[in-house]
This record gives C-alpha cells, sequence and structure tokens, in this order.
C-alpha cells in the first residue's frame, strides 16, 4: 500500500468521520498555540509601553535631588540646592552639555474667574530641548526671557483644556499660584501618563528667574537636571556631580552626602530587564497549554487505535507494512495538528491585538514569534501522535484479527 494521495484523504476522511471529537482536539491545541502567541505579544506590548512612559523623562539625563543622609556627623539638617550650587557646576563641570536648575511646586492656576491646581515648574530654556518636548501651539521662552524675568509661560495641555476649553488660550494671561499675572506664549504637545499614573501633560512651564523672583521667598531648587555631553559620559558625569556637591556643601570625606544623584537611563533598563523576565515566564507558562494541546491528541489518536483495532488487523493482514500504517496514523495526527495550529494562530492574533487596543501598549506580533509557535504546535502534535501511531503500527494481525 503506497502512500499517496488516497492515504491522505483516507485520513481526512476518519477525522471528519468524529466532527467532535477532531473538533476537541484541534481546539486544545488551538488554544495552546494561541496563548503562546498572545501570552509574547503581551509581554513584548508592556515592556515596550513601561519603556516608552520612562523614555518621555529623557534617557541622556541625570537628576540631582536633595536628600536626607542616613548619618551626618555634623548633625546639621541638609543644603537645598541654589544657585551657587547651579553655578559651581557649570563652571567646574567638563563632561556636561547642559546643567537645567527646575523649581518645581503644586499651586493653583487660575483663568476668567476659575481656578485648577497644576504642577508650576521653573526652568531654563534648554528644558524643552532635553525633554524632547514639542510645543502644538505657539513658542517658548528664551534666555532674554530668562535675564529679563519675564512673565510669560508655556502650559501644558491638561490645564490648556480645563481652563480655556475649545478657546485659543495664546496671548491669554493666566495667574499662577494667585500672586503671578502670566502671558500664555505656548502649549505644550500631549505626552499623556507617567507610570504611577500622573498626568505629565498637568504642567505650566515658566522661566526659572521668573519663578524664584515671584513665587518662592527662598531659592532652593526641586532638582538640577544635567545632560552629558554624550551618553558614554553618563558614569563619569555622575562622579563628577558628586565630587563638585560633596565640596560645594562643605562635606567632609567619608560624610554622606546630602543629595542623590539618578539617572531615568538606570530606571528604563531595570524596567526593561523586568518586563523582559515576565514575558519570558508567560511565554514559559502558554507553553505549558501547547504540551495539554499535544496531549490531547494523543489521547485522541490512542482511543482511535483501539476501535480500530479489527481494521488495522485486517491492513496488516492484506499486506500492510508496519511504517505504513505507523505512516497512516501519523498523517492523521498531522491533519489535527495542522488545522489545530493555523486556528490557534488566527486566534491568537486577534486577541493580542484586541487586548493591545483596550490596554493601549502597542500591538506587536513577531513573525518569528508566530512562526515559532506553529513549528512548536505541529513538532508537539506530530510527537505526540506518534506514540499511538507506533503502537498501532507493531499490532500483532492475529490478536488485531481476534479483537471484538
Amino acid at each position: 500500500m503506497a502512500l499517496g494521495p488516497e492515504t491522505w484523504r483516507l485520513a481526512l476522511k476518519l477525522v471528519v468521520r468524529q466532527p467532535g471529537r477532531s473538533a476537541l482536539t484541534m481546539l486544545g491545541l488551538a488554544i495552546g498555540v494561541g496563548a503562546f502567541i498572545a501570552m509574547v505579544s503581551f509581554g513584548e506590548g508592556a515592556r515596550r509601553s513601561v519603556v516608552a512612559q520612562f523614555e518621555v523623562l529623557g534617557t541622556n539625563l541625570i537628576k540631582v535631588q536633595t536628600s536626607t543622609p542616613g548619618v551626618n556627623p555634623k548633625m546639621r539638617p541638609p543644603m537645598h540646592l541654589s544657585d551657587s550650587d547651579v553655578a559651581m557646576l557649570v563652571r567646574e563641570g567638563t563632561t556636561f552639555a547642559h546643567v537645567l536648575p527646575v523649581a518645581r511646586k503644586n499651586a493653583g492656576v487660575a483663568y476668567g474667574g476659575e481656578q485648577r491646581p497644576s504642577f508650576i515648574n521653573g526652568v531654563a530654556p534648554g528644558y524643552f530641548a532635553i525633554h524632547a518636548w514639542d510645543v502644538a501651539a505657539g513658542g517658548i521662552f528664551d534666555q532674554s526671557d530668562v535675564n529679563e524675568r519675564a512673565k510669560v509661560c508655556v502650559i501644558g495641555k491638561t490645564p490648556a483644556r480645563e481652563l480655556f476649553g475649545d478657546r485659543d488660550p495664546l496671548g491669554q494671561t493666566v495667574t499662577l499660584a494667585g500672586v503671578l499675572p502670566c502671558r500664555v506664549i505656548g502649549v505644550l504637545s500631549e505626552k499623556g501618563f507617567s507610570t504611577n499614573g500622573n498626568d505629565i501633560d498637568d504642567i505650566v512651564l515658566l522661566p526659572y528667574t521668573t519663578y524664584n523672583t515671584h513665587l518662592t521667598d527662598r531659592i532652593a531648587y526641586a532638582y538640577v537636571e544635567i545632560e552629558p555631553l554624550n551618553k558614554d559620559l553618563l558614569d563619569a558625569a555622575r562622579a563628577e556631580i558628586t565630587d563638585i556637591l560633596h565640596r560645594a556643601h562643605g562635606l567632609d570625606t567619608g560624610d554622606p552626602n546630602d543629595f542623590s544623584v539618578s539617572s531615568p537611563l538606570e530606571v528604563i533598563r531595570a524596567a526593561d530587564r523586568t518586563a523582559r523576565i515576565l514575558g519570558t515566564l508567560l511565554a514559559a507558562i502558554a507553553a505549558v497549554s501547547l504540551l495539554v494541546g499535544g496531549i490531547g491528541i494523543m489521547n485522541i489518536q490512542l482511543v482511535s487505535v483501539a476501535e480500530r483495532t479489527e481494521e488495522i488487523g485486517v491492513r496488516a493482514a492484506i499486506g500492510a507494512a508496519p511504517s505504513q500504517i505507523l505512516a497512516q496514523f501519523l498523517i492523521e495526527a498531522l491533519i489535527l495538528t495542522i488545522i489545530g495550529t493555523i486556528v490557534g494562530v488566527t486566534l491568537g492574533i486577534v486577541v493580542a491585538s484586541v487586548v493591545a487596543s483596550n490596554m493601549g501598549w502597542p500591538r506587536v506580533i513577531s513573525p518569528s514569534g508566530v512562526l515559532l509557535s506553529a513549528g512548536f504546535g505541529i513538532a508537539v502534535g506530530v510527537l505526540f501522535g506518534y506514540l499511538p501511531a507506533r503502537r498501532a503500527a507493531l499490532l500483532d494481525p492475529i490478536h488485531a484479527l481476534r479483537r471484538q
């Protein structure tokens, strides 16, 4: 009995003869393949979403903040970051492209009798560039505005929407913290929410000199952002910052720092590593469902062998070789596997697309991942189909014919 189109036709006929059983078998494998594709997509999509949210903070940045030291032999409170610290960093730094102080407070922003709280930041013009923050309308302030302590500001999408609605905010005057009238010269483009759920667009930016003159009694920056000349100098810049501020604050050798130096790039790398680990775990869990689908095929084939023992005996008696019987059952398993895999690939892509759309993260369907899951699914199906096929091929014809 040669293996040709007739063998495939017969195998397909036998699969169709038990539609319910065949459908359940294929469904098990389809769920396994679909789950694998969807889980891999979930992991990668979530990873990219998390990394993208951190990247809005700027990747080539170092942030310096005041912190309370764990042990301070002088028993003095930590020194706040001031203009003298900024000046010393600018003067002595050799690895810095920009040194940008940021003053910050949460206060009311009012217009036309309405007021809402927002984060008011006093910044330098370079703030926009290092954060890759474009303006959707209008423009930004420049160094001359900083020098003149100009009462101008750039507002985020959230205060623009809440205070002005459909009206154009450009040229209008808002009142900051109840004391500073400020002319709106620009509206920032939208960035969305940070990883901790804060609205990044709920912000007002004005020259830091204007902020220091009108919105605070003491110059104390919330943090200072420093951009190294390039990313390769990130570690060198951190060491230089630590040395300069240690001396600026009059700390002795061995004294703990009363400031912290951090970089979003470190957080991005940590988040990326964590997300990759979670993605791998998801894929591993989904791979188990593929094995379950393979076991389902094996069980169905074992039942099929038991039901068709007499038929196998007849085939063997009229000259069918064990290899031909083995191939017959393997082809049946292969047909179930191929159909189940195709359904699974379709199911996985649909589920991944729907979940990504609802969660707001990018849909990531890797062609190599789809091929890997499909190949793995087919391999599992054929592997688990081999045991029943081998059992059928090794049946003794006489015993098979006697069995009822």
